[in-house]
Formats: C-alpha cells, structure tokens, sequence
C-alpha cells in the first residue's frame, strides 16, 4: 500500500475535552509509525471561542453553522487527503443531535471510516438515524469497547462486518518511580486514591467522599485527589455549583486532611505523573451505559488496582480480575471495596499486575497500527469500487 494522507475531523486541543485528546494522540501515535505522511485534522471550533491550533490542523469547522461543514467536504474533495476519519460524539457537531456531520458526509467525495464514541442503548429515533446514515456512508466503524459493536448489530441493524473493535490507546508512563513522584506532588508516606475527568454531576464523586470517614478512620494516611477542572459545557450552564456541593462534603464529613482538589484542566504529562502515584485508581460513575474512558484505560496500562461500578467500558477492562467492581451510587460498597484493598497490599499488587500485563495491548503504536490496516483497506474499497456511481459504497 503506498504512503496515504489522512485526515481528523474531531475537536483538537487546545480545546479541552476526552475527544480532542484523543484525536491528537492517535495522529500522533500513526505519524510515529512513520508509514505514512503526518495526519492532517479538521477542527470543531465554536463560533464563540475560536482556539490558536498547531499546524496539524488545516481546517477549521464552526460547529454551529452548517455552511460551514459544506465548505470543510469541499476543502478535502480538493486537498491530497486520501481517507478521512470521523471522531464522533453527538455533541461536538452542530444542528439536532449533531445532524451537521451527515450535510459534511453528504459533499464529501473521499472514503470515510467513523469512530462511535458513544453507542446509546436506547436511542431516540432521531440519534439512532444518524448513527445509521453515518454506518451507510462510512465504509466501517470503530467502537471502543465489544459491547458497543453488539449494540449497533442488534439495536441499530448495523451488519457486524462493518464494525470493528479498537480499544483506546495509552501513552507511556512516566520515567519516576511513584514515591519519587509523591515526592513532587507534596505526597510522600500517603496512599494516593484518585479520580481523574472533566467534573460533572455523573461522576459520582460523593459517593467516594461518603465512603471516605470510615475508611481513612482505619487508614489515616490515605488521601483522594479529585483531579481535572469543571466540563466546560457543564460551567457554562451550571457554574462551579457541583465542585461546591463536593466541597460541602468534604467541609461536612470532616476530610479537608484526606482530600484534594486540583482544580485545572491536567496537561498529559501532569496526569499521567498523577495516575503513576496513585496506589487505588476509582471510577465511581453514575451511566451504567458509559462505554468508553481513556483514564480507566490508562490506569489499567499503568498497572493500578481500580475500583468502578460496573458501566460497560469498566466491565470489558476490568474482567478477569483486572479490576473491582461495586454496585452504582454505593458509598457502602465503595468503603468496603477500599478497606479491604488498602488493608492488603499483596491483593493490590496482584491486581495491578493483571491489569498491567493486559494493558500492553492498549499502547497507542499497537491502536494505531490497527487504524492504519482499517483505513488502508477503505482506500483500497473505494479503489476497487471506482467504477461505482460517486458516494456509493463508501
């Protein structure tokens, strides 16, 4: 296969969100392959906060004009980009339900393939069409999780063929051993549990803190960091009203010496630091659907003992006894669950080691690599279709 353009089309930092994340790391993991010319990306930009990007991005995308994605499948139609690559999430695209990203697919003349952040399992009609129209112009789709393929084949009639299963990636870990990190970070003789994200009421944060009085009664020395900033679209409509009810909590329960904010949106570096420090990563979220999180996936390839209620994506990375798992919005169970791994090192270690042996599969040159194979193969598609009228079998 010769060397191939490719292009993004997602969020792109520095705008702060998972997906932007996401995007650059998987662009920048194909361009260290060193196969292919570096990926392009099309930015989704708002209207009202236009962002200084890199060079990588060479086009932007105003997310709530439509006219504006008519002019961004043009730009491509033109451009030497051979395959493009959707990243998608309802909310990042305009019109209703982000029905936007079909107009864009509607002009575009180059092979697509789509990633499915999200598979809903009880759509409404209107999201479930566009996940159908996406999969009829896409000539495949990737879900992150096994579950979500399922979902599309028995919810949405989506043929299984069509779908494939690309795990997100992680990066390296850093080159300090934890205690020196807990050295850095004013951490030293404590036993670090944390939450990492973008705040919003469905983490379940205050579950954790209502487990905490019992559990740091027995373990003084532990402390749980609250790591990340407010979700931007959740400040711009609720305020800092949910992180001021957490610290309410912890205000009221007694845990200022046992808990810590910090308070702004983690560079890669800064986050990966902390999840290297950390002894008991926690996912305490409220969707039971969440079927995708890059922090659980990098916790799990960092080799830590994890505690989660069971939504979809924790079920997948934490089988095996990779993991444990409690029931949602039960700070009982979630005070057990860290009594009895915070009294046994020996059973964190064995868990840390089962999910770091899995974790090596999730390395971003082994995610991009199958990336690479999936879009070289809807190139070669279109190639072999390219007697078919324009837009079919894309």
């Amino acid at each position: 296969m010769a060397k191939l353009q490719a292009a993004f089309v997602s969020t792109f930092p520095p705008r702060k969100c998972g997906l932007a994340t996401f995007t650059a790391d998987l662009m920048e993991a194909i361009a260290e392959l060193k196969v292919w010319p570096e990926p392009q990306a099309v930015a989704i930009t708002h209207a009202d906060n236009p962002l200084e990007y890199d060079r990588r991005v060479r086009f932007e995308i105003i997310q709530e004009e439509e006219s504006s994605y008519v002019a961004a499948a043009h730009w491509l139609n033109r451009s030497p980009v051979d395959v493009v690559m959707i990243e998608h999430e309802y909310g990042i695209f305009g019109g209703p339900n982000g029905s936007y990203i079909l107009t864009f697919l509607k002009h575009l003349k180059k092979p697509v393939l789509t990633t499915l952040h999200t598979v809903l399992p009880q759509p409404d009609r209107a999201r479930a069409d566009i996940i159908r129209a996406l999969a009829a112009e896409s000539t495949g789709l990737v879900v992150l999780a096994y579950k979500g393929r399922d979902l599309l084949v028995r919810r949405y009639g989506i043929p299984k063929e069509k779908i494939h299963m690309i795990r997100h990636g992680v990066p390296k870990g850093p080159a300090s051993s934890p205690e020196e990190l807990k050295a850095k970070y004013g951490l030293s003789g404590r036993v670090v549990i944390s939450t990492f994200g973008l705040l919003h009421p469905g983490k379940g944060i205050e579950y954790v803190l209502e487990a905490l009085p019992a559990v740091v009664g027995k373990h003084p020395e532990a402390v749980y960091l609250i790591l990340g900033q407010t979700h931007p679209e959740v400040k711009k409509h609720s305020g800092e009203a949910y992180r001021e009810y957490l610290h309410g909590k912890v205000d009221g329960l007694g845990l200022t010496e046992h808990v810590r904010f910090v308070n702004h949106y983690l560079t890669q570096e800064e986050l990966m630091e902390y999840l290297a420090l950390t002894d008991i990563y926690i996912t305490p979220y409220l969707d039971p659907q969440q079927i995708s999180s890059g922090p659980l996936a990098y916790a799990v390839a960092l080799g830590k003992a994890v505690i989660s209620t069971p939504y979809l994506c924790a079920r997948e990375l934490l089988a095996g006894g990779r993991g444990v798992l409690v029931p949602f919005q039960n700070s009982g169970a979630i005070g057990t669950a860290l009594k009895e791994l915070l009294a046994s090192p020996e059973r964190r270690a064995e868990i840390a080691a089962r999910a770091q042996a899995f974790g090596e599969t999730l390395s971003w040159p082994a995610v991009a690599k199958s990336y690479v194979a999936l879009m070289e193969a809807a190139v070669a598609r279109r190639a072999a279709a390219s007697t078919e009228p324009v837009g079919a079998g894309r």
